[in-house]
């Protein structure tokens, strides 16, 4: 034997190294245990999801979406989940949402997910999820074409375009874009009247929210914010449905923020002593009615902004119309507006096309 191995020094390193290497061998003993224990009695579904996503992201903050992610048929619960999501991007923290619960998913919410995720990405902060158990949940997610932006990186940047080659086209821009609106139009008509056609009511629904995203935000931050716009067709009932939402302040926190030089300064007042209504959801009643403008300015109303909204909709040039906004959903085709539990920090905007709804096809009806 070479004296090396007998020296003290070559035996106390020895030790030390063989030590080492039980302390490790004990801890992944104890890691097995414990993840077998926690494995226990699991589906094979419920171990894949396990391993896949809950070990794999377990440093992330887990937010839970709504069994019914539905914007129009579930606005207080996707409201909260929203400020949940909008609370940790203003922290940069590490984001995974759990969609496995879903059951019930709608195109108007897709826009939604979209438009966060990308806004996380965008500022290089992690964003994952995982996909709905339900199999009709998760081809909705799967034709929006979701997963597979979920796994891009995005730069901060003024236009979005995604999903052109799916049912499902979204959109996001920081200015107004009357030639974007044209060509949503043209491809919105094929799927219903099968040709292109004019639908000026549409036309002027997506200028007036495309303005009002940058007049409702808070001045700082005018040509700041983006708007998104995503447009779902449906071949089968020949029937295309629009969502626009900005992520900026609202109509009634905007309303109360007015400077001084604007016309709607202290309307609110104004509306008050001349008409006694009760909560938010009257007020967005007396806005869209244009009894609001009228009471601002002692002047004809000239159907601009929500109200020229609302006209389109009296026209039949569009249906299906539903605006949330701060704490009121407005199903205003039904003339059901109501207050939320949950306020939500902008505005949304819903609408349909079918055949049923005039379209101009050459003719100028406005």
């Amino acid at each position: 034997m070479k004296k090396l191995y007998v020296t003290r020094k070559y035996r106390k390193r020895n030790q030390q190294r063989a030590q080492k290497s039980l302390k490790r061998k004990l801890q992944f003993k104890e890691y097995r245990r414990l993840k077998n224990q926690s494995e226990q009695g699991l589906s094979k579904p419920d171990l894949t999801h396990k391993r896949n996503f809950e070990d794999r992201y377990k440093d992330y903050i887990k937010i839970h979406a709504p069994s019914k992610l539905s914007f129009i048929d579930n606005a207080s619960e996707v409201v909260t989940f929203i400020s949940k999501l909008k609370k940790h991007y203003d922290r940069e923290s590490k984001v995974f949402v759990v969609l496995s619960d879903v059951t019930t998913i709608s195109y108007d919410a897709i826009v939604v997910l979209l438009s966060v995720m990308v806004r996380f990405k965008a500022k290089r902060i992690p964003f994952n999820g995982d996909f709905p158990t339900d199999k009709d949940a998760r081809r909705i997610l799967d034709e929006s074409k979701f997963l597979k932006y979920l796994y891009q990186q995005f730069k901060e940047s003024d236009r979005y375009e995604l999903g052109q080659k799916s049912s499902i086209h979204t959109y996001a821009w920081k200015d107004v874009d009357s030639e974007l609106g044209s060509q949503l139009i043209r491809q919105a008509s094929k799927t219903v009247w099968g040709e292109e056609r004019r639908c000026q009511g549409v036309q002027r629904t997506l200028i007036e929210l495309m303005l009002n995203t940058n007049n409702h935000a808070v001045d700082s931050k005018k040509g700041e914010k983006h708007w998104w716009i995503s447009v779902s067709h449906n071949k089968k009932d020949n029937k295309v449905g629009f969502a626009f939402i900005d992520f900026g302040v609202g109509v009634f926190t905007s309303l109360n923020n007015k400077r001084s030089d604007s016309k709607f300064y202290g309307a609110l007042e104004k509306l008050k002593e001349k008409v006694k209504y009760g909560n938010n959801a009257e007020l967005l009643r007396l806005i869209l009615d244009g009894t609001l403008h009228k009471t601002a300015t002692r002047k004809p109303y000239h159907g601009k902004g929500l109200p020229g909204i609302n006209m389109v909709l009296e026209r039949n040039q569009i249906s299906n119309l539903n605006i949330i906004t701060n704490n009121v959903h407005a199903n205003v085709d039904a003339d059901d507006f109501k207050i939320i539990q949950n306020s939500f920090s902008g505005t949304f905007v819903y609408w349909e096309v079918n055949q049923n709804n005039l379209s101009c096809n050459g003719i100028n009806r406005d």
